[in-house]
């Protein structure tokens, strides 16, 4: 399973970096646009829809994509964040609180909360003159939680995470991934050269990269947790040894509105 893995994951991320710096910001959008129809496809599997009302669910949030492309961003990031604070707490207490999400109706109402400021986010940072650094800072951040995540939790992990959400994850891996993340962030800025690390703005740099890494597992254990509800393991098999687009960007959906919400705010105050 994990030399599928890393055969896919070879495959996929050159594909996805060339995207990110080849692409125009029209072409861009469509590319991410079309990633995201395929995981609303797959998102409704987890709202247990089938055959035809699959299909048509992906429609809807495509189109839901393309009037939030004409959309003011802040107030779609702010929703989003609000979004993931009480994913935090449907997490904390599965299952506990299941009965208030798990509808079909409900989840996907959730899934378009989920994939539309994702995709906003992602064309958002797009704009940025300097968009192709930021765009792979974001992912460097989310793939060194996880591939810190996966090694440490391997080497040391004992003490699960969230054990009724995803029993592999644990405080170990938690702690690698972060760390990972911190890293890289540090190497980014250095690559950069700015911010400088021992100002102020550094350290606010540094904190809300580690941040983004923290969000980014809970995106993970959110999408998680629908999984365990709907009791499949992968959102589909489109992806070998990795289960669908879903299981793949679900970090990226809860980081990226933070990530596009804190640029904004940084923007705002001066500090680009």
């Amino acid at each position: 399973m994990l030399r599928q893995r890393i055969i896919t994951a070879i495959i996929l991320a050159p594909i996805v970096l060339a995207c990110v710096f080849l692409l125009h910001h029209f072409e861009f959008s469509l590319f991410v646009g079309a990633v995201l129809a395929v995981a609303a496809w797959e998102w409704a599997n987890l709202a247990n829809l089938s055959n035809l009302n699959r299909y048509l669910y992906a429609l809807m949030v495509a189109v839901a994509m393309l009037a939030a492309y004409f959309a003011p961003v802040t107030p779609v990031l702010l929703l989003s964040s609000l979004w993931w604070v009480i994913a935090f707490v449907l997490v904390v207490n599965y299952p506990k609180l299941d009965e208030l999400w798990g509808s079909s109706a409900v989840i996907m109402i959730i899934g378009v909360v989920t994939l539309v400021p994702g995709f906003l986010a992602l064309i958002e940072l797009k704009r940025h003159a300097e968009s192709n650094y930021l765009i792979c800072l974001l992912f460097f951040l989310i793939w060194g939680a996880d591939i810190g995540a996966y090694f440490s939790g391997r080497a040391f992990g004992k003490r699960k995470l969230a054990p009724r959400v995803s029993p592999g994850k644990s405080w170990a891996g938690f702690y690698g991934g972060v760390v990972t993340s911190f890293v890289i962030a540090v190497l980014m800025s250095l690559y950069l050269g700015r911010p400088q690390l021992a100002t102020a703005d550094g350290v606010i740099f540094l904190a809300a990269c580690m941040f983004i890494a923290v969000v980014s597992v809970l995106g993970d254990l959110t999408i998680s947790m629908f999984k365990r509800h709907r009791d499949i393991k992968d959102s589909s098999n489109l992806l070998p040894g990795h289960g669908g687009f879903l299981d793949r960007i679900d970090s990226l959906l809860s980081a990226s509105p933070v990530f596009a919400l804190y640029l904004g705010i940084a923007v705002w105050a001066g500090n680009p």
